[in-house]
Formats: C-alpha cells, structure tokens, sequence
C-alpha cells in the first residue's frame, strides 16, 4: 500500500501540527474551493459535491468558514459591539 507524502507546511508536516476539527486542511481546502466558483451556480454545484465527499459535520465547517465574513459584519452593527467598542475605547484611554 503507497502512503500519501506528507504536506509541507514551512518546516512542519500537518503531523506535526494538532489542527482543530475546524481548520483542518481538508476544510479550509473545501471552503476555497467552492469560494473560487465563478458565479453562484457553479459553487451551489460545488456545495453539493464537497458535501457527498466530506460528510456533514466537516461541510458544516467549510460552510461556517464561508459565511464568517458576513457574521462578522453583522456583528459590527450590533449594539453589543458599539457598546464594547466604546468601553474598550474608554479603557485605553
């Protein structure tokens, strides 16, 4: 049986590194891979391919490193974050 070469990482090998379940290669992989789509359609087609390869608690990892961004966002223009914002404003100065 041929094993597969491990992956380079800088100096390291992802042996050497404990990735949590969530940024695992295969995950951040996936989740480039269907961001790279050239328009909606094709990444709904990507969508269900890497969902039928990776199972669904890995999917629900890529697709929570899609959306980041736009809780992030929304996060922003919450009121709890004006409010730690200006705390935090108020601390440092």
């Amino acid at each position: 049986m041929k094993t597969k070469p491990n992956q380079r990482l800088g100096s390291l090998t992802k042996d050497d590194i404990n990735f949590p379940k969530h940024l695992t290669p295969e995950v951040v992989h996936a989740a480039l891979y269907i961001h790279n789509a050239k328009d909606k359609e094709e990444s709904m087609i990507r969508v269900e391919y890497i969902a039928k390869l990776v199972g669904d608690e890995t999917m629900t990892y890529v697709m929570s490193q899609l959306i980041l961004p736009k809780l992030m966002n929304d996060l922003k223009q919450s009121s709890e974050y004006s409010e730690w914002q200006e705390q935090r404003h108020k601390k440092l100065n």
